[in-house]
């Protein structure tokens, strides 16, 4: 009982104000992508004074009010992220038996919530930029933001790299823009931001992101050309190789199975004969006639006018003995030339 009187004395030491408990201050919304926290701060008093509060709300359209109680804390904060409709908010503190007056204050989530930055990827193609956005979601249950408003606008601002220009705007409700009239081989920077235009919200820029773009994708002149000129030369190339080769084959097909030059045809007779019949084979010597022989010489039809020459000559044997008519062999016997005249003729 006593110690109960002391702090009832000591509470209208500290709260001059007939007993009640000073009202919370600075009561501000924190709301990001519908992630909503109402905080608040006491007056100081110079003493470390444990209160009690007490958080609720009511939707702004309802006549009479009708408040809910959200929280019932220690800490000068509360989390309410289910109210997703214009309302009145109010807090107030507790101490003991002791309330203090009600703080209000009015939040419309869908005009105050800060929406966050979308997430954002950039492909270079032909020449152009591909972006592609989605987002932000919600910081509560991970659903898309896109999804409250029903309908949502992304802003998208690019320009070239170091330049001091503010940059080209497009708006879109799609989640895809293929950024136009970009220069090749130069590189441009994007970002993105979310736009609740019904609600006149704007949300963060993404952050910066710089691409370089490539060619336009159109084949130059000159490679059209050298496509349309190399094939044809490759081939001609190859066409002609193939040609000279075949020519070469056959000339020398032609030079070894039909040459240029032919035999007499008595030639062709003599040699077609088996070399081992008996007009090759040597005549075998006889007691009675000794050893005989034959001499044959084939002369040209151009040297015929030196036959007579050849005639007049007379061949010299083993021995240096010389005849008239013929050859000396080695037993004395007289062997008598007989001259085959070849007629040659070149066909061209």
């Amino acid at each position: 009982m006593a110690i109960r009187c002391v702090i009832l004395i000591l509470s209208f030491v500290f709260f001059p104000a007939f007993g009640k408990v000073p009202k919370p201050i600075n009561v501000t919304v924190e709301s990001l992508n519908f992630k909503n926290i109402l905080r608040w701060s006491m007056p100081d008093t110079g003493e470390n004074v444990k209160y009690t509060y007490t958080m609720e709300y009511s939707l702004y359209f309802l006549e009479p009010e009708d408040f809910r109680t959200v929280c019932i804390t220690n800490t000068p904060e509360c989390d309410f992220s289910l109210v997703t409709y214009e309302s009145k908010l109010r807090v107030r503190a507790a101490l003991y038996a002791n309330v203090s007056d009600w703080a209000n204050i009015t939040f419309d989530p869908y005009k105050q919530t800060i929406l966050g930055p979308p997430a954002v990827k950039v492909t270079p193609r032909a020449g152009t930029l591909d972006v592609s956005f989605w987002g932000p979601n919600e910081e509560s249950d991970g659903s898309s933001v896109k999804d409250k408003y029903g309908y949502l606008l992304y802003r998208l601002v690019y320009w070239k790299e170091n330049t001091n220009s503010d940059g080209k705007i497009i708006e879109t409700s799609q989640n895809y823009e293929t950024l136009p009239g970009l220069e090749t081989w130069t590189t441009y920077c994007v970002k993105v931001q979310v736009y609740a235009k019904e609600f006149d919200n704007l949300g963060q820029f993404s952050p910066v992101i710089c691409q370089e773009t490539t060619d336009d994708g159109k084949i130059p002149v000159w490679m059209l050309v050298l496509a349309f000129l190399l094939p044809m030369f490759l081939v001609i190339a190859v066409v002609s190789s193939l040609f000279y080769l075949g020519h070469y084959v056959y000339q020398q097909a032609r030079f070894v199975y039909f040459p240029s030059y032919s035999f007499p045809q008595h030639l062709k007779e003599f040699l077609n004969k088996p070399f081992h019949s008996t007009l090759h084979l040597p005549q075998q010597p006889t007691e009675e006639g000794g050893e005989s022989c034959e001499a044959l010489m084939f002369v040209s039809e151009e040297t015929e006018y030196q036959t007579d020459k050849v005639k007049e000559k007379q061949p010299q044997t083993s021995n240096g003995l010389k005849t008239s008519s013929g050859l000396e062999t080695s037993n004395g016997s007289i062997c008598t030339p007989s001259y085959v005249t070849v007629r040659t003729s070149v066909s061209l």
